[in-house]
């Protein structure tokens, strides 16, 4: 429960951190999409933008449940692990976030202390 929390939280911060790259290389992407006239790229922008910042919060409030209720956290880490391949692909940055918070997700999930009820 511990370890999976502690290592949740690192692989939600790096991947919140890489998230926010993203997201404003998005909205650059998205606004020149829209200058140009092709609509349908700036909206595809602007889902990834959002995903990239709501993917690793999702992480996160897992990996800090994950202390007090193991299942629900590793639940929400591997979520947040698997959207993360799912949505970017298995590139290297999501790759790292993705890895880190699905082996929290893993420990929190199997720990067999203490869960508050």
């Amino acid at each position: 429960m511990k370890a999976g929390g502690i290592m949740g939280i690192i692989g939600g911060v790096i991947a919140l951190l890489i998230g926010a790259i993203g997201h404003s290389a998005s909205g650059m992407l998205g606004s020149l999409a829209s200058g140009v006239g092709y609509d349908e790229g700036a909206a595809t922008m602007q889902y990834y933008g959002v995903m990239s910042i709501g993917l690793p919060i999702v992480g996160l409030v897992g990996a800090g449940l994950a202390f007090q209720q193991g299942k629900l956290g590793g639940a929400l880490m591997g979520v947040s692990a698997l959207g993360m391949l799912f949505v970017f692909g298995p590139g290297v940055l999501s790759l790292i976030c993705a890895i880190l918070l699905g082996i929290g997700a893993l420990l929190a999930f199997t720990d067999k202390g203490k869960t508050a009820a």
